[in-house]
């Protein structure tokens, strides 16, 4: 006989899959031991009539986290589930990211029973609102208990986190109860507390049929056409889509793309444009430019900052976290690109002297034999259109630096953790994307952010491997520091609290997690290491001291 807890959590679980989350990520835990049982079930088909669900089981809350957040990337969303205390305390900083970059992450997080907060009891805190700020919805659920529906409450449980992941005002007709973050903002994490009263073992009973949300969102508002101007530019940040290239190709305007944009191709993508807005040329075009669109989220050029700061007339296009969180100033702001603008109905062909004199200062990447630029390249070169995962830092903009403008389409999938551009978390986050697409992936970073998420190649035997190549570049500590105005200080300082040089031998850490490690010195033995396809988890480790 199935307990209360039981019954609930299968409930909950064939509805998560009905509504297309299937990838969900597992931590163990006794608190959380009812979802556990239904997810072993589901994942191994114990019992006949499971929701089909891909279980992933990690020990450390942490990156179990960033693995959800890679998987949502891969497949639209996921779910992570952990036990109660610090365990719940463990999702944050992944879920910051997800607020920040729209991405629809569900923490399920077990708690003990409303009564024993506040009472000294083990392993024992006030898990709610324990996400703060950065969840479109959260729910504290009370225990679920004999005599009750749970199968209903589940299911509506469900339908309402749905429907706030998403920004939907109302499930079948019925207005969404108050959230955390207001509905109607984009997409975004949910936090869904649940408490469970013992008995948390297995139990026998049946799985409940379930059915997908039904959503209702907020009529679109109507959206100005864009401005018939000629000194406009269009600016591209993290996820911005081809949406970009095609506005400003249609419109004479230069574009600005990010690398993780997918949209720096055609004629208009202008290359070295970081370099260009540091010089006095580039300062003067920031100055006369009239109308900037800014589509996606743009944190990698402190130029590009000036330009969105000193614009004219701002609009904003599809900006990540809630939406309505752009630049000040931005004079429209919407959630994503209306059609309208993307057709291109009365561009003006009189721009193209804009552009070309932008084009005509383009800074071109220097063509260096060795260095961060020089590893980039032979990266970028042996992944082509397949998935890559830049980390922070000087990782991100040596990418920027040297990666060419497709001819049409960009189809590059380059992917980076640009909601809070943080280090942490880019292993486990390469890891859900490669599970989450089936599919190999690089992944190049520096060698702190490589030992800030080490914990994250810890994958048990029972569980599926993803395949990834991490290329680290390892320079004994934090080389981004020394390019900006920290590096004026004493330098044995600098070196303490900024560079943080950790003298580790970075293949015995690859080795402890069962990684497969190659260290190279120069460009030859880079580009020997990359032209084979990589094989389970593989380090290679380019020294660059």
């Amino acid at each position: 006989m199935a307990s209360p807890a039981m019954t609930f959590s299968r409930a909950l679980i064939a509805n998560l899959a009905a509504n297309d989350v299937r990838d969900i990520v597992l931590c163990p835990g006794s608190r959380s031991g009812p979802l556990a049982h239904a997810l072993a079930e589901a994942a191994e088909g114990i019992v006949p009539g499971t929701p089909r669900i891909r279980l992933h089981v990690r020990i450390d809350e942490r990156a179990a986290g960033f693995l959800a957040l890679g998987l949502a990337m891969a497949n639209g969303a996921s779910a992570v589930v952990t036990t109660s205390g610090t365990a719940a305390g463990n999702l944050l900083p992944a879920i910051m990211e997800a607020h920040h970059s729209g991405i629809r992450v569900f923490a399920i997080t077990a708690d003990r029973p409303f009564d024993l907060r506040a009472t000294g009891a083990n392993q024992t805190t006030d898990q709610r609102k324990i996400l703060g700020p950065f969840v479109r919805l959260e729910r504290d659920v009370m225990p679920p208990g004999a005599g009750r529906d749970l199968v209903a409450e589940a299911a509506a449980l469900v339908r309402e986190a749905i429907a706030g992941s998403v920004g939907a005002r109302s499930i079948g007709g019925h207005s969404i109860r108050a959230a955390a973050t207001p509905p109607g903002l984009g997409t975004g994490p949910v936090h869904l507390n649940l408490q469970f009263a013992e008995p948390l073992g297995p139990g026998r009973g049946p799985w409940p049929a379930a059915v997908a949300a039904d959503l209702a969102f907020e009529p679109e508002a109507s959206v100005p056409p864009l401005p018939t101007v000629e000194r406009g530019v269009v600016i591209a940040g993290d996820r911005a889509g081809p949406a970009a290239a095609t506005i400003a190709a249609s419109r004479g305007w230069p574009l600005l793309a990010e690398p993780t944009s997918a949209a720096r191709a055609g004629a208009a993508a202008v290359p070295g444009y970081a370099a260009l807005l540091a010089t006095d040329e580039g300062r003067e075009l920031i100055e006369q430019t009239d109308f900037l669109l800014l589509i996606g989220r743009a944190t990698l050029s402190r130029g590009v900052r000036a330009l969105v700061d000193g614009a004219a007339t701002l609009w904003v296009a599809r900006h990540g976290s809630p939406w309505r969180e752009a630049p000040i100033g931005a004079e429209v702001v919407v959630p994503d690109v209306p059609f309208d603008w993307i057709r291109g109905e009365g561009s003006p062909v009189e721009g193209r002297a804009w552009l070309s004199r932008w084009l005509a200062l383009a800074v071109e990447p220097e063509t260096a034999t060795w260095g961060m630029g020089a590893i980039a390249s032979a990266v970028l070169a042996s992944v082509g259109e397949t998935p890559l995962v830049v980390g922070s830092s000087r990782a991100i903009r040596a990418v920027d630096a040297v990666l060419p403008s497709a001819p049409t389409r960009d189809r590059r999938m380059i992917v980076a953790n640009r909601g809070l551009a943080g280090i942490d978390g880019t292993l486990s986050t390469a890891s859900g994307l490669a599970l989450g697409l089936d599919a190999s992936v690089t992944v190049l970073v520096g060698d702190l952010t490589f030992l800030h998420d080490a914990g994250g190649l810890l994958i048990g035997p029972l569980e599926r491997r993803p395949t990834l190549r991490i290329v680290v570049v390892n320079d004994n500590g934090g080389g981004i520091f020394s390019g900006i105005e920290h590096a004026g200080a004493d330098p044995a300082a600098f070196a303490r609290v900024f560079t943080t040089p950790h003298g580790l031998d970075l293949g015995a850490v690859a080795n402890a997690y069962g990684a497969s490690h190659t260290r190279v010195g120069d460009v030859e033995g880079l580009h020997r290491a990359l032209a084979n396809p990589p094989v389970g988890v593989e380090v290679i480790e380019v020294v660059l001291l």
